[in-house]
This record gives structure tokens, sequence and C-alpha cells, in this order.
């Protein structure tokens, strides 16, 4: 039998979750949405994902969201608030757990927030990073 373990500091991972579902809430249509959560194993990973039907994100600033401060949309930015951290923070905890986060988009159809966290196997009591 094989036993999957996250190597992960458990806040710092509700953390990222948090994250990615305050904004999957906070930018959903105003006539509501759906919201949706997947984790699986990806090769040596976790992968999880926060998908939503929201207003989604334009192409050009796909790149920019994970820098701090970074309000993409001065209309959007007033309309919804924020500091600009949040996605910053999430890169940063995704990172220093040794994974990776991205965010694929469709303006006007949502979004879905995907990040990596390595896995360790514990295999017959050897483990593997």
């Amino acid at each position: 039998m094989l036993t999957i373990l996250i190597e992960a500091d458990k806040q710092r991972v509700k953390q990222i979750l948090f994250n990615l579902l305050s904004n999957a809430v906070k930018f959903s249509k105003e006539d509501g949405g759906t919201i949706t959560i997947t984790a699986k194993k990806i090769d040596e990973n976790l992968q999880m994902s926060v998908s939503d039907t929201g207003i989604g994100i334009k192409p050009e600033n796909i790149g920019k969201m994970f820098q701090k401060f970074e309000q993409l949309d001065k209309k959007i930015s007033e309309k919804y608030g924020g500091t600009g951290l949040g996605l910053a923070i999430s890169k940063q905890l995704v990172e220093l757990h040794g994974g990776k986060i991205w965010a694929q988009s469709t303006l006007g159809e949502g979004a879905t927030f995907t990040f990596t966290i390595p896995l360790v196997a514990k295999n017959g009591g050897e483990y593997h990073r």
C-alpha cells in the first residue's frame, strides 16, 4: 500500500485556499455562479484548483496578478476593493512549499487558480521527495 503525505504547514495551505476562495466569491457575477475546488495527484505533486464562473481576467493581466499591490483594473478595484496582496502572499507561500501557482481565465466566463505542493511517498518505510 502506498501512503501519500504532504510536507506542508497546514495553516499556510489553509491561507492559500482561503485567499483563492475569497477571490472566487468576491469576483462572482451579481446573479451568482459556481465555485469548484479540486484536488488530485499529478506526478509527485498534490495539485489543487479553485475554479469560478465569475467575471474572469483579461489575458494581458494574468501575468501581473501575483505581484504585490497589483490591482489590475481601476474600475474593478473600486467596485470590489481589496489590498492587492492575497495572490502575492499565496504565491510566496506556495513557493516556500516548493510548489507553483498559476491562473487561467476567459474574460466574462470565470477563472481557475491552480497550485501544486510536492508530495512525500512512504512505501515500505522509505520516503521519497
